[in-house]
């Protein structure tokens, strides 16, 4: 929901500075079928989590971490775009987070904090497919879930340094087309 709202903000300050929303549909990503099956790989492994498929999820870590290599991999590829070096950034420290402790993202839960979550399976069982609650055992900690974000946000929920790192790429990206004079570079044909 916060990337919604961040591109949703975005669009309204191009918007709001001259920008011409037409501009976004110029734009050429490279690898987007790539992208797509990572972001749905994601997707099976929530919608599985929910439906309670146990099986499958017994390899929902390997698919998370899969997913995450294929976005960085698409994301190298698209460097040339502006802001992608910072979502590029973000998703190798979520990545690499991801990766040490075992396909999950740790979060953080302050005693404070978890009247603002909507997660409430997490705080019940101390994990689920795609987060885990930290404990003493969580590597680089300080990279997961750590970030709480205030309650008068529309969306109150915690955030890690790579998804804040995402969400400024993200904000570059739609302010530099939208404000563009020229036109960005196009899509490469050999890659996907």
């Amino acid at each position: 929901m916060l990337y919604v709202i961040i591109i949703i903000t975005s669009i309204i300050i191009g918007l709001l500075r001259g920008g011409e929303l037409e501009k976004l549909f110029t734009i050429s990503i490279e690898g987007v079928l790539i992208f797509a099956t990572a972001l749905l790989l994601r997707l099976g492994v929530w919608a599985f989590d929910l439906i309670g498929i146990s099986g499958i999820l017994t390899y929902s870590p390997y698919i998370i971490i899969i997913s995450y290599f294929l976005l960085i991999y698409v994301s190298i590829h698209n460097i040339k775009l502006p802001g992608f070096k910072y979502i590029i950034l973000g998703l190798i420290l979520n990545g690499f987070v991801i990766t040490l402790n075992g396909g999950s993202m740790p979060v953080l839960v302050k005693q404070g904090a978890i009247i603002n979550i909507n997660n409430t399976g997490l705080l019940e069982s101390g994990t689920r497919v795609v987060h885990s609650l930290m404990n003493d055992n969580t590597l680089f900690a300080f990279l997961g879930d750590v970030i709480s974000i205030p309650k008068p946000f529309p969306d109150t929920s915690i955030i890690s340094v790579g998804d804040i790192m995402i969400l400024v790429g993200l904000f570059i990206l739609i302010q530099k087309i939208m404000m563009s004079g020229e036109e960005l570079p196009k899509e490469d044909e050999a890659f996907l």
